[in-house]
Protein backbone atom coordinates (compact mmCIF):
# COMPACT_ATOMS: atom_id res chain seq x y z
CA UNK A 1 0.00 0.00 0.00
CA UNK A 2 1.07 3.60 -0.52
CA UNK A 3 1.56 6.44 1.93
CA UNK A 4 -1.61 7.92 0.44
CA UNK A 5 -3.59 4.88 1.58
CA UNK A 6 -2.12 5.29 5.07
CA UNK A 7 -3.39 8.87 5.28
CA UNK A 8 -6.76 7.87 3.87
CA UNK A 9 -7.03 5.20 6.56
CA UNK A 10 -5.98 7.70 9.23
CA UNK A 11 -8.65 10.17 8.14
CA UNK A 12 -11.33 7.46 8.20
CA UNK A 13 -10.12 6.24 11.59
CA UNK A 14 -10.78 9.62 13.22
CA UNK A 15 -14.49 9.25 12.44
CA UNK A 16 -14.83 5.56 13.33
CA UNK A 17 -17.55 4.67 15.91
CA UNK A 18 -14.94 3.01 18.16
CA UNK A 19 -13.12 6.34 18.39
CA UNK A 20 -16.28 8.02 19.68
CA UNK A 21 -16.72 5.32 22.34
CA UNK A 22 -13.16 5.65 23.62
CA UNK A 23 -13.00 9.45 23.35
CA UNK A 24 -16.08 10.17 25.46
CA UNK A 25 -15.67 10.67 29.18
CA UNK A 26 -19.44 10.44 29.36
CA UNK A 27 -21.78 8.62 26.93
CA UNK A 28 -23.67 11.89 26.42
CA UNK A 29 -20.63 13.70 25.00
CA UNK A 30 -20.02 14.16 21.27
CA UNK A 31 -23.44 12.76 20.36
CA UNK A 32 -24.76 15.78 18.41
CA UNK A 33 -23.41 17.44 15.30
CA UNK A 34 -21.59 20.66 16.13
CA UNK A 35 -19.39 23.15 14.39
CA UNK A 36 -16.28 21.49 15.84
CA UNK A 37 -17.28 17.84 16.30
CA UNK A 38 -15.09 15.04 17.63
CA UNK A 39 -13.14 14.39 14.37
CA UNK A 40 -12.54 18.15 14.07
CA UNK A 41 -11.32 18.34 17.68
CA UNK A 42 -8.94 15.42 17.17
CA UNK A 43 -7.53 16.99 14.00
CA UNK A 44 -7.12 20.32 15.79
CA UNK A 45 -5.16 18.77 18.68
CA UNK A 46 -2.98 16.64 16.40
CA UNK A 47 -2.19 19.72 14.28
CA UNK A 48 -1.11 21.92 17.19
CA UNK A 49 2.12 23.87 16.83
CA UNK A 50 2.85 24.74 20.47
CA UNK A 51 1.29 28.24 20.32
CA UNK A 52 -1.41 29.76 22.49
CA UNK A 53 -4.89 28.40 21.82
CA UNK A 54 -5.97 31.63 20.10
CA UNK A 55 -3.01 31.46 17.72
CA UNK A 56 -3.56 27.73 17.19
CA UNK A 57 -7.17 28.42 16.15
CA UNK A 58 -6.04 31.10 13.68
CA UNK A 59 -3.37 28.84 12.20
CA UNK A 60 -5.61 25.78 11.99
CA UNK A 61 -8.65 27.34 10.37
CA UNK A 62 -6.64 29.67 8.13
CA UNK A 63 -5.18 26.53 6.59
CA UNK A 64 -8.46 25.49 4.98
CA UNK A 65 -11.57 27.57 5.83
CA UNK A 66 -11.40 30.51 8.23
CA UNK A 67 -15.18 31.00 8.44
CA UNK A 68 -15.49 27.62 10.19
CA UNK A 69 -13.39 28.91 13.07
CA UNK A 70 -14.52 28.27 16.66
CA UNK A 71 -13.83 30.08 19.92
CA UNK A 72 -11.27 29.28 22.60
CA UNK A 73 -14.10 28.41 24.95
CA UNK A 74 -15.44 25.84 22.48
CA UNK A 75 -12.01 24.18 22.27
CA UNK A 76 -11.53 24.12 26.06
CA UNK A 77 -15.02 22.76 26.69
CA UNK A 78 -14.58 20.04 24.08
CA UNK A 79 -11.17 19.03 25.46
CA UNK A 80 -12.64 18.72 28.95
CA UNK A 81 -15.02 16.10 27.57
CA UNK A 82 -12.25 14.19 25.78
CA UNK A 83 -10.46 11.18 27.26
CA UNK A 84 -6.75 11.32 26.39
CA UNK A 85 -6.70 7.52 25.96
CA UNK A 86 -8.18 8.00 22.49
CA UNK A 87 -4.76 9.13 21.21
CA UNK A 88 -2.81 6.00 22.23
CA UNK A 89 -5.68 4.00 20.71
CA UNK A 90 -5.43 5.95 17.43
CA UNK A 91 -1.68 5.41 17.41
CA UNK A 92 -2.02 1.66 17.95
CA UNK A 93 -4.57 1.35 15.12
CA UNK A 94 -2.42 3.48 12.80
CA UNK A 95 0.70 1.42 13.54
CA UNK A 96 -1.09 -1.91 13.16
CA UNK A 97 -2.55 -0.82 9.80
CA UNK A 98 0.87 0.36 8.63
CA UNK A 99 2.66 -2.87 9.53
CA UNK A 100 -0.04 -5.05 8.00
CA UNK A 101 -0.23 -3.16 4.71
CA UNK A 102 3.23 -1.80 3.92
CA UNK A 103 6.74 -3.03 3.27
CA UNK A 104 9.08 -1.91 6.02
CA UNK A 105 12.65 -2.50 7.12
CA UNK A 106 13.61 -5.42 9.34
CA UNK A 107 16.83 -6.98 10.62
CA UNK A 108 17.15 -10.56 9.32
CA UNK A 109 13.35 -10.65 9.09
CA UNK A 110 12.82 -9.38 12.66
CA UNK A 111 11.23 -6.12 13.73
CA UNK A 112 13.72 -4.60 16.17
CA UNK A 113 11.99 -2.81 19.04
CA UNK A 114 14.01 -0.73 21.51
CA UNK A 115 12.61 0.13 24.92
CA UNK A 116 13.41 3.75 25.68
CA UNK A 117 12.67 5.44 29.00
CA UNK A 118 12.90 9.08 29.99
CA UNK A 119 11.67 11.63 32.52
CA UNK A 120 10.20 14.92 31.29
CA UNK A 121 8.95 18.10 32.88
CA UNK A 122 5.57 19.84 32.77
CA UNK A 123 4.17 22.95 34.49
CA UNK A 124 3.84 22.69 38.27
CA UNK A 125 0.29 22.63 39.61
CA UNK A 126 -1.17 20.68 42.51
CA UNK A 127 -3.10 18.51 40.06
CA UNK A 128 -0.02 17.76 37.95
CA UNK A 129 2.02 16.97 41.05
CA UNK A 130 -0.69 14.52 42.13
CA UNK A 131 -0.91 12.82 38.71
CA UNK A 132 2.75 12.85 37.62
CA UNK A 133 4.59 13.24 40.94
CA UNK A 134 6.82 16.10 42.05
CA UNK A 135 10.59 15.77 42.26
CA UNK A 136 12.72 17.33 44.96
CA UNK A 137 13.01 21.13 44.73
CA UNK A 138 15.51 22.58 42.26
CA UNK A 139 18.26 25.04 43.22
CA UNK A 140 15.66 27.80 43.04
CA UNK A 141 13.57 25.89 45.58
CA UNK A 142 10.96 25.09 42.94
CA UNK A 143 9.30 21.70 42.78
CA UNK A 144 9.39 20.00 39.38
CA UNK A 145 6.65 17.84 37.95
CA UNK A 146 8.30 15.00 36.06
CA UNK A 147 6.22 12.49 34.09
CA UNK A 148 7.96 9.20 33.37
CA UNK A 149 7.78 8.22 29.71
CA UNK A 150 8.24 4.70 28.36
CA UNK A 151 8.44 4.21 24.60
CA UNK A 152 8.74 1.15 22.37
CA UNK A 153 10.57 2.29 19.23
CA UNK A 154 10.85 0.36 15.97
CA UNK A 155 14.52 1.13 15.43
CA UNK A 156 14.67 0.32 11.72
CA UNK A 157 11.64 2.45 10.81
CA UNK A 158 11.64 5.17 13.49
CA UNK A 159 8.07 4.44 14.60
CA UNK A 160 6.99 4.68 18.24
CA UNK A 161 4.72 1.65 18.43
CA UNK A 162 3.62 2.42 21.97
CA UNK A 163 4.21 5.24 24.46
CA UNK A 164 3.11 5.24 28.10
CA UNK A 165 3.22 8.33 30.32
CA UNK A 166 2.85 7.99 34.09
CA UNK A 167 4.22 9.39 37.34
CA UNK A 168 7.98 9.56 37.80
CA UNK A 169 7.41 7.37 40.88
CA UNK A 170 6.45 4.48 38.58
CA UNK A 171 9.41 2.28 37.66
CA UNK A 172 10.38 1.45 34.09
CA UNK A 173 10.05 -2.33 34.16
CA UNK A 174 6.39 -2.48 35.35
CA UNK A 175 5.55 0.15 32.75
CA UNK A 176 7.20 -1.99 30.06
CA UNK A 177 5.15 -5.01 31.16
CA UNK A 178 2.00 -2.89 30.89
CA UNK A 179 2.84 -2.08 27.27
CA UNK A 180 3.77 -5.59 26.13
CA UNK A 181 0.27 -6.80 25.29
CA UNK A 182 -0.28 -3.83 23.01
CA UNK A 183 3.02 -4.50 21.23
CA UNK A 184 2.02 -8.13 20.68
CA UNK A 185 -1.33 -7.04 19.23
CA UNK A 186 0.17 -4.45 16.86
CA UNK A 187 2.99 -6.73 15.65
CA UNK A 188 0.78 -9.80 15.50
CA UNK A 189 2.33 -12.80 13.72
CA UNK A 190 5.61 -10.96 13.20
CA UNK A 191 9.05 -11.89 14.51
CA UNK A 192 10.25 -9.35 17.07
CA UNK A 193 13.51 -8.73 18.91
CA UNK A 194 13.47 -6.40 21.92
CA UNK A 195 16.63 -4.47 22.73
CA UNK A 196 17.34 -2.21 25.67
CA UNK A 197 19.93 -0.79 28.02
CA UNK A 198 20.92 -1.89 31.52
CA UNK A 199 17.92 -0.23 33.22
CA UNK A 200 15.65 -2.99 31.92
CA UNK A 201 17.17 -6.48 32.18
CA UNK A 202 15.62 -8.64 34.89
CA UNK A 203 15.32 -12.38 35.23
CA UNK A 204 11.52 -12.30 35.27
CA UNK A 205 11.47 -10.22 32.07
CA UNK A 206 13.79 -12.70 30.34
CA UNK A 207 11.50 -15.56 31.38
CA UNK A 208 8.47 -13.56 30.19
CA UNK A 209 10.03 -13.20 26.73
CA UNK A 210 10.73 -16.93 26.56
CA UNK A 211 7.13 -17.68 27.57
CA UNK A 212 5.79 -15.46 24.78
CA UNK A 213 8.20 -16.78 22.17
CA UNK A 214 9.91 -13.37 21.85
CA UNK A 215 13.59 -12.72 21.28
CA UNK A 216 15.63 -10.17 23.23
CA UNK A 217 19.06 -8.56 23.30
CA UNK A 218 19.83 -6.45 26.37
CA UNK A 219 22.85 -4.83 27.91
CA UNK A 220 23.33 -6.22 31.39
CA UNK A 221 24.95 -5.00 34.58
CA UNK A 222 28.25 -6.68 35.50
CA UNK A 223 26.84 -7.88 38.83
CA UNK A 224 24.14 -9.95 37.06
CA UNK A 225 24.73 -13.73 37.31
CA UNK A 226 28.25 -13.06 38.55
CA UNK A 227 28.99 -16.68 39.42
CA UNK A 228 27.95 -17.98 35.98
CA UNK A 229 29.57 -15.14 33.99
CA UNK A 230 33.11 -15.91 35.15
CA UNK A 231 33.19 -18.95 32.86
CA UNK A 232 32.31 -16.95 29.71
CA UNK A 233 35.25 -15.54 27.76
CA UNK A 234 33.48 -14.10 24.71
CA UNK A 235 30.22 -15.84 23.74
CA UNK A 236 28.48 -18.71 25.48
CA UNK A 237 25.43 -19.97 27.34
CA UNK A 238 24.81 -20.01 31.07
CA UNK A 239 22.16 -21.85 33.06
CA UNK A 240 20.55 -20.10 36.02
CA UNK A 241 18.81 -21.96 38.86
CA UNK A 242 15.74 -20.31 40.37
CA UNK A 243 14.82 -20.73 44.04
CA UNK A 244 11.55 -19.72 45.76
CA UNK A 245 13.06 -16.59 47.32
CA UNK A 246 14.12 -15.32 43.90
CA UNK A 247 10.84 -16.26 42.21
CA UNK A 248 8.78 -14.51 44.89
CA UNK A 249 10.36 -11.19 43.83
CA UNK A 250 9.05 -11.51 40.27
CA UNK A 251 6.37 -8.98 39.33
CA UNK A 252 4.01 -11.05 37.16
CA UNK A 253 2.07 -14.01 38.52
CA UNK A 254 2.17 -16.03 35.28
CA UNK A 255 5.97 -15.63 35.23
CA UNK A 256 6.15 -16.86 38.84
CA UNK A 257 4.07 -19.92 37.93
CA UNK A 258 6.25 -20.68 34.90
CA UNK A 259 9.46 -20.28 36.93
CA UNK A 260 8.20 -22.56 39.72
CA UNK A 261 7.42 -25.21 37.13
CA UNK A 262 10.74 -25.02 35.27
CA UNK A 263 13.12 -23.87 38.06
CA UNK A 264 15.89 -22.80 35.67
CA UNK A 265 16.50 -20.95 32.42
CA UNK A 266 19.30 -20.60 29.86
CA UNK A 267 20.79 -17.32 28.74
CA UNK A 268 23.33 -16.50 26.05
CA UNK A 269 26.06 -14.09 27.17
CA UNK A 270 28.36 -12.03 24.96
CA UNK A 271 31.21 -9.93 26.33
CA UNK A 272 32.35 -7.05 24.13
CA UNK A 273 34.21 -3.75 24.44
CA UNK A 274 32.15 -0.62 23.85
CA UNK A 275 34.57 0.44 21.08
CA UNK A 276 33.45 -2.64 19.09
CA UNK A 277 29.90 -1.28 19.04
CA UNK A 278 30.51 2.34 18.21
CA UNK A 279 33.21 4.99 17.94
CA UNK A 280 34.14 6.39 21.34
CA UNK A 281 33.76 10.09 22.02
CA UNK A 282 36.74 12.27 22.89
CA UNK A 283 38.11 11.38 26.35
CA UNK A 284 35.55 8.56 26.68
CA UNK A 285 36.97 5.45 28.33
CA UNK A 286 36.47 2.07 26.78
CA UNK A 287 34.67 -0.50 28.91
CA UNK A 288 33.41 -4.05 28.77
CA UNK A 289 29.75 -4.46 27.90
CA UNK A 290 27.82 -7.60 28.69
CA UNK A 291 24.96 -8.54 26.39
CA UNK A 292 22.22 -10.96 27.43
CA UNK A 293 20.15 -12.63 24.71
CA UNK A 294 18.17 -15.73 23.83
CA UNK A 295 19.09 -15.62 20.12
CA UNK A 296 20.24 -19.02 18.92
CA UNK A 297 23.90 -19.30 17.87
CA UNK A 298 22.88 -21.37 14.83
CA UNK A 299 20.89 -18.40 13.47
CA UNK A 300 22.83 -15.49 14.96
CA UNK A 301 26.61 -15.21 14.97
CA UNK A 302 28.43 -13.08 17.54
CA UNK A 303 29.13 -10.47 14.86
CA UNK A 304 25.46 -10.24 13.88
CA UNK A 305 24.38 -9.75 17.50
CA UNK A 306 26.91 -6.95 17.94
CA UNK A 307 25.54 -5.32 14.80
CA UNK A 308 22.01 -5.79 16.13
CA UNK A 309 22.80 -4.31 19.52
CA UNK A 310 24.58 -1.43 17.81
CA UNK A 311 21.07 -0.30 16.84
CA UNK A 312 20.61 0.54 20.51
CA UNK A 313 23.31 3.18 20.19
CA UNK A 314 21.49 4.66 17.19
CA UNK A 315 18.54 5.27 19.49
CA UNK A 316 20.76 7.12 21.95
CA UNK A 317 22.94 9.05 19.51
CA UNK A 318 21.02 9.28 16.24
CA UNK A 319 17.86 10.66 17.81
CA UNK A 320 17.05 12.95 20.68
CA UNK A 321 15.83 11.31 23.86
CA UNK A 322 12.16 10.45 23.95
CA UNK A 323 10.97 13.55 25.80
CA UNK A 324 12.47 15.73 23.05
CA UNK A 325 11.13 13.61 20.24
CA UNK A 326 7.56 14.26 21.32
CA UNK A 327 8.66 17.85 22.04
CA UNK A 328 7.59 18.13 25.65
CA UNK A 329 8.79 21.74 25.67
CA UNK A 330 5.86 22.54 23.38
CA UNK A 331 3.33 21.64 26.08
CA UNK A 332 1.24 24.71 26.84
CA UNK A 333 -1.50 23.20 29.01
CA UNK A 334 -1.44 23.15 32.81
CA UNK A 335 -4.10 20.48 33.36
CA UNK A 336 -2.92 16.86 33.52
CA UNK A 337 -5.59 15.54 31.14
CA UNK A 338 -4.79 18.19 28.51
CA UNK A 339 -1.06 17.56 28.88
CA UNK A 340 -1.61 13.87 28.19
CA UNK A 341 -3.74 14.78 25.17
CA UNK A 342 -0.97 16.99 23.80
CA UNK A 343 1.87 14.55 24.39
CA UNK A 344 0.13 11.49 23.00
CA UNK A 345 -1.10 13.44 19.97
CA UNK A 346 2.50 14.40 19.18
CA UNK A 347 3.50 10.73 19.14
CA UNK A 348 1.04 10.34 16.28
CA UNK A 349 2.59 13.30 14.44
CA UNK A 350 6.04 11.79 14.88
CA UNK A 351 4.86 8.46 13.47
CA UNK A 352 3.14 10.04 10.48
CA UNK A 353 6.42 11.81 9.76
CA UNK A 354 8.36 8.53 10.12
CA UNK A 355 6.02 6.89 7.59
CA UNK A 356 6.53 9.77 5.15
CA UNK A 357 10.28 9.53 5.73
CA UNK A 358 10.29 6.01 4.30
CA UNK A 359 9.02 7.52 1.02
CA UNK A 360 11.30 10.55 0.94
CA UNK A 361 14.34 8.36 1.65
CA UNK A 362 13.59 6.44 -1.56
CA UNK A 363 14.15 9.50 -3.76
CA UNK A 364 17.20 10.98 -2.02
CA UNK A 365 20.28 11.43 -4.17
CA UNK A 366 23.40 9.87 -2.65
CA UNK A 367 27.07 10.54 -3.36
CA UNK A 368 30.01 8.17 -3.72
CA UNK A 369 31.26 9.25 -0.32
CA UNK A 370 28.00 9.31 1.67
CA UNK A 371 24.61 7.72 1.85
CA UNK A 372 21.89 10.04 3.09
CA UNK A 373 18.56 9.94 4.84
CA UNK A 374 15.81 12.47 5.41
CA UNK A 375 16.33 14.70 8.44
CA UNK A 376 13.42 13.59 10.63
CA UNK A 377 13.39 16.76 12.74
CA UNK A 378 13.01 18.97 9.67
CA UNK A 379 10.37 16.63 8.30
CA UNK A 380 8.33 16.83 11.51
CA UNK A 381 8.36 20.63 11.31
CA UNK A 382 7.39 20.51 7.63
CA UNK A 383 4.55 18.11 8.35
CA UNK A 384 3.30 20.22 11.26
CA UNK A 385 3.22 23.31 9.07
CA UNK A 386 0.94 21.50 6.60
CA UNK A 387 -0.97 19.08 8.82
CA UNK A 388 -4.09 21.22 9.36
CA UNK A 389 -4.54 21.59 5.62
CA UNK A 390 -3.65 17.96 4.95
CA UNK A 391 -6.20 16.59 7.42
CA UNK A 392 -8.99 18.73 5.97
CA UNK A 393 -8.38 18.29 2.24
CA UNK A 394 -10.80 16.09 0.35
CA UNK A 395 -9.48 16.17 -3.18
CA UNK A 396 -5.85 17.23 -3.50
CA UNK A 397 -4.26 15.73 -0.37
CA UNK A 398 -2.14 13.38 -2.53
CA UNK A 399 -0.61 16.38 -4.27
CA UNK A 400 0.27 17.96 -0.93
CA UNK A 401 1.80 14.73 0.42
CA UNK A 402 3.86 14.41 -2.74
CA UNK A 403 5.14 17.98 -2.29
CA UNK A 404 6.02 17.25 1.35
CA UNK A 405 7.93 14.11 0.30
CA UNK A 406 9.84 16.01 -2.40
CA UNK A 407 10.69 18.88 -0.04
CA UNK A 408 11.71 16.52 2.76
CA UNK A 409 14.06 14.59 0.48
CA UNK A 410 16.11 17.76 -0.01
CA UNK A 411 16.61 18.18 3.77
CA UNK A 412 18.98 15.26 4.17
CA UNK A 413 21.76 14.16 6.49
CA UNK A 414 24.52 11.51 6.22
CA UNK A 415 23.66 8.09 7.60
Amino acid sequence: MSIYSTFEYFDTLLSHPDIFEIARKDPRYFTRDSKLGLPGLLKFIISRQGYTVANEINHYYSSFELKKSVSKQAIFQAQEKLDYKVFPYINSKLCKHYYQNNDYETFKGYTVVAIDGSVGEVPYTEENARVFGANDPSRNNLFRVSPRISGFLDVCNGIYIDVLIKSYKDSEIPMAYEQMNNIHDILENQKVIYIGDRNYPSTDMFIYYNMKGDKFCYRGKPNFYKKQLKDIERDGWIEVDLDDKWIDRFKIEEVKDYAREHRKFRLRVIKVMKSELRQLKDNEKDEEIIIFTNLDENEWSTKEILLLYGNRWSVETGYDILKNRIEMERVTSEKAELILQELHSQVIVHNLAAMIKKESDKIITHTKKYKYQTNINNLIQLLRANLAKLLNMKDEFKTLIRKIIEKASKNKEPI
